[in-house]
């Protein structure tokens, strides 16, 4: 679909398991509501429902709704996952407050900062606006400080509100790791023990280097959201169907 401008759409991408069944449906669909409501747009009490061929393997599935075309959904296979990747950084698209942070039909500069990282042979870009990372192109970005604590952009920086970012941040104080929000800057960044990336598509990937620099020698952060989100996606609580509606599903299957 052809972005016409944020307002003529509101998505989320989430993960279905080999029996078509999607991870943390709730709470992606509470943020839909949420950033429909700050897009302006009115969505349906009853959500669409994901229907893909079963499949021996997890996959993608993008939801979104238009207000002149209804619910769509689309798969596509999961690609980059749980893997050590590098990263670019990038300046970071800005729209206005109300709009920064939704996902939204005006997604052109993300795909594009993603496009950018692979041309120069990397994984994935890092969104930067006055001088601190406030999201990534497919991700949540989360750094372990030296002293232990895991710092996650505030929402107030611009990024989106990650359904992975939130699962792992009520967890990962039960392993003795903190959760902080507040301002990526070069600083705390530049003296992380550990940098990744958590997203619905990408898992948990470990940073090596951004912009060719490498980044701490830590594992504890990534060894500590792989061993939550395991546990997580082996729990039937975890794993729903997303509504009655009948959406078309286009692009492929699993």
């Amino acid at each position: 679909m052809a972005s016409s401008g944020p307002r003529s759409e509101v998505f989320t991408t989430v993960l279905v398991n080999e029996r078509g069944m999607v991870a943390d449906w709730p709470q992606h669909r509470q943020r839909m509501n949420d950033h429909a409501a700050r897009l302006r747009i009115e969505l349906p009490e009853t959500g669409p429902t994901v229907s893909v061929p079963q499949s021996e393997q997890r996959c993608l599935a993008r939801i979104g709704f238009s207000p002149e075309h209804g619910w769509s959904v689309s798969v596509r296979p999961l690609q980059l996952r749980n893997e050590p990747v590098d990263a670019i950084s990038v300046a970071a698209p800005r729209w206005n407050a109300r709009t920064n942070g939704t996902k939204h039909g005006d997604w052109t500069a993300y795909k594009d900062a993603a496009e950018a990282a692979e041309k120069v042979g990397c994984d994935a870009a890092l969104l930067i606006h006055e001088h601190a990372v406030v999201d990534a192109d497919r991700a949540t970005p989360m750094v372990l400080d030296e002293d232990g604590t895991v710092w996650v952009a505030h929402a107030s920086e611009g990024g989106v509100n990650g359904i992975t970012a939130t699962v792992l941040e009520a967890m990962l104080p039960s392993l003795g790791l903190p959760v902080v929000k507040g301002r990526l800057n070069e600083r705390t960044v530049a003296r992380c023990a550990e940098f990744v990336l958590v997203g619905t598509g990408m898992g948990v990937c470990r940073v090596d280097t951004i912009d060719g620099v490498k980044t701490g020698d830590s594992t504890a952060l990534s060894t500590a959201c792989h061993r939550l989100l395991s546990q997580h996606f082996t729990e039937e609580a975890t794993w729903s169907s997303t509504g009655p509606d009948h959406v078309e599903t286009r692009d492929g299957s699993c």
